[in-house]
């Protein structure tokens, strides 16, 4: 039984080609910089961080966005998403909905309001 073992393993390991276990240098294009030529990308890299975190603070609204804003804000991305299946149900600011609509772009009428049912205690 050994024997099978050892022999089942010898073909699998001549049928593996060699570049599976490791990967050409072609492959690593960063390999071939020197060590300036490194720091200078890491520091590019930073510095356009830096410029991203800075551009979306002076982004920030001046006024505090209020918890009707946000609920609003929720409930739009929720009826916009592209993801709805027939049947979902979505929580609204007005109440609960379900989505009967079929394509990704949805429309008013493709929601209909459940019917108020009161919740069991």
């Amino acid at each position: 039984m050994a024997v099978r073992i050892i022999a089942l393993l010898a073909i699998c390991f001549a049928t593996v080609s060699l570049p599976c276990f490791g990967q050409e240098a072609e492959d690593f294009p960063d390999q071939s910089l020197t060590r300036e030529q490194w720091q200078q990308r890491v520091q590019d890299a930073r510095r356009r961080s830096e410029e991203f975190v800075a551009t979306a603070r002076e982004q920030r609204p001046d006024t505090p966005i209020t918890p009707a804003q946000k609920e609003q804000e929720a409930a739009d991305r929720a009826l916009n998403d592209p993801t709805l299946h027939l049947g979902d149900v979505i929580s609204t600011g007005k109440g609960f909905v379900v989505f009967v609509g079929r394509d990704e772009e949805h429309r008013p009428n493709d929601f209909v309001s459940t019917p108020n049912q009161p919740h069991p205690r």
